[in-house]
C-alpha cells in the first residue's frame, strides 16, 4: 500500500474500508504512524492470517499511541463493516461477539481502529473447547530478564524433548518467550493447563531460584514465570507477527532453536520484519499442520 493522505476510503480485494487520522503517530519514539501500521496489516497479511483463521480475536487498541490510553475489546463494535465476520460465544448476559480475520479488508480495518496487539484464542471456532495448541509463556519478572528466559525455553525444550514432543519457540516482542506445543484437538483446557502446571512446577523444583509459576506477584521476584493459566478457555496469547504498544515497534516473531541462543528480545520491528518473511518464510507454518498426541503421556503425568 502506497503511502497515503490524511485521510481517504481504498478499496481492499473488492472491499471498502475508510481510513482516518493516518498520520496520527503511534510509536513516538520512531515516528510510526496509523498508515504505517496500516501498510504492514495489509503486507503482512498473508503470513499471519492462518495464525488468526477461524479464532476469536482479542484486541489491544491505542488510539492515541503507545503513550496514551489503551483498552481491551473483544466484542464487534456496531460499527463493524459488513466483510468482517464474527463469531457469537458465551450465553446470557456474558455472551460476545468475536470479530474474526477472515479477509484482507478486515486487517486493513483492524488497523485502522488502532489495534497494534492482535491476541487470538488457542483453539478455533470448529472446536472451541479443545485448543490444537499448548504454549509454555516464558515471562521475565522484575529482577530477571530475556537472557533468563532464553535459558529457561531451553529447559522447557529438553523437557518436552523427553516427552517426545516438539516446541515452536517465538519472541513475545517484549522480554519474554512462547514456546508452541501443537497438539490433536481433543483434550480439554483444564487438561493442557494442567499439564503446562505439571511441567512448570517440576522446572521450578530443579530450577527454585530462576523458574516459578506462583501466582502472587511479589512472590515471583527475579524469576521466569511459567502460567499455565494462560492454557484455559477463552484466553488469549499476542499472535506471531502481531506489532507490541512498546518502544520501537516491536513484532512478536518465531524463530529457531538456533537462532535463540543468540537474537535479541525486541530485534525484529515494524520496519524490517517483513525482509525477514521475504527470506525465511513463516517458521510457525509447522504449527497449524503438526498434531500431537498426549495419549500415552497423560497417564504416566497423572493427568
Amino acid at each position: 500500500m502506497a503511502r497515503t493522505s490524511v485521510q481517504q476510503t481504498v478499496e481492499v480485494e473488492g472491499h471498502r474500508v475508510k481510513l482516518t487520522n493516518l498520520d496520527k503517530v503511534l510509536w513516538p519514539d520512531v515516528g510510526y504512524t496509523k498508515g504505517d501500521l496500516i501498510r504492514y496489516y495489509a503486507q503482512v497479511y498473508d503470513y499471519i492470517a492462518p495464525h488468526l483463521s477461524q479464532r476469536p480475536l482479542t484486541l489491544v487498541r491505542y488510539p492515541n499511541g503507545i503513550q496514551g490510553q489503551s483498552f481491551y475489546q473483544k466484542n464487534a463494535p456496531p460499527s463493524t463493516p459488513d466483510f468482517v465476520d464474527t463469531y457469537l460465544a458465551g450465553s446470557g448476559n456474558s455472551r460476545i461477539n468475536y470479530i474474526l480475520v477472515s479477509n484482507r479488508a478486515t486487517m486493513v480495518w483492524l488497523a485502522n481502529q488502532a489495534a497494534l496487539e492482535l491476541n487470538p484464542w488457542l483453539s478455533t471456532i470448529e472446536h472451541p473447547q479443545f485448543p490444537d495448541v499448548i504454549v509454555f509463556d516464558l515471562d521475565p519478572e522484575e529482577g530477571s530478564s530475556f537472557e533468563d528466559a532464553r535459558a529457561i525455553a531451553f529447559v522447557v525444550k529438553a523437557a518436552l524433548d523427553k516427552l517426545n514432543l516438539k516446541g515452536f519457540p517465538k519472541l513475545s516482542g517484549a522480554t519474554g518467550i512462547h514456546i508452541y506445543v501443537p497438539i490433536e484437538p481433543k483434550y480439554s483446557f483444564q487438561v493442557t493447563s494442567r499439564f503446562v502446571g505439571f511441567l512448570g512446577e517440576l522446572i521450578s523444583q530443579i530450577h527454585p531460584t530462576k523458574v516459578t509459576n506462583r501466582r502472587l506477584v511479589k512472590e515471583r521476584t527475579g524469576r521466569v514465570y511459567i502460567d499455565h493459566l494462560q492454557n484455559l478457555y477463552a484466553k488469549t496469547i499476542v499472535c506471531a507477527y502481531s506489532p507490541r504498544p512498546r518502544p520501537g515497534a516491536p513484532i512478536s516473531i518465531p524463530v529457531t532453536w538456533e537462532e535463540l541462543e543468540w537474537i535479541q528480545p525486541q530485534q525484529f520491528h515494524l520496519n524490517n520484519v517483513l525482509d525477514r518473511l521475504n527470506q525465511v518464510g513463516d517458521l510457525f507454518a509447522p504449527v497449524l499442520t503438526t498434531r500431537q498426541s498426549l495419549d500415552s503421556l497423560l497417564p504416566q503425568l497423572g493427568l
